[in-house]
């Protein structure tokens, strides 16, 4: 459904990681007391989940196409980007009042990653076979 606005507007792939980026950095930016009604427990499983959704996103920058080929190169491409935004958030959550930074929160970001970029992987696997996108072709130039 994207993939046509998508290819007529590269730069529109880019928009939902901002904006996921930009959600969890609002998070991150919540006080310890703002979080105090909130369990321990979910919030690993708030951050797997986050970090799942963005790397999703991070995986929209590719077409269908190009996840065809070297496609667990590709995942694990992403889903770096995703621990190297984990590692920003935690930096950021030093300096925020009543946080602090948790080696065991990257550990749930990197396996939302995981299971974010798998997950992609797989449905652009799954469409490929049941609905092929023929392959790019080059603009012809006039």
């Amino acid at each position: 459904m994207f993939e046509s606005l998508f290819n007529k507007y590269p730069f529109f792939r880019t928009i939902p990681a901002i904006l996921c980026m930009a959600i969890i950095f609002k998070l991150s930016s919540m006080t310890g007391d703002d979080l105090k009604d909130f369990p321990h427990v979910w919030d690993k499983l708030a951050h797997t989940c986050e970090y799942a959704t963005l790397c999703g996103c991070f995986a929209m920058w590719w077409t269908r196409n190009e996840w065809s080929k070297r496609q667990w190169l590709r995942v694990l491409v992403v889903v770096g980007l995703t621990l190297a935004y984990g590692c920003t958030d935690e930096f950021h959550q030093r300096f925020v009042e009543g946080r602090s930074c948790d080696a065991m929160d990257l550990v749930a970001d990197t396996i939302g990653g995981l299971i974010g970029g798998t997950v992609y992987a797989l449905i652009c696997k799954l469409l490929n076979k049941f609905d092929p996108v023929p392959p790019d072709s080059p603009k012809e130039e006039n």
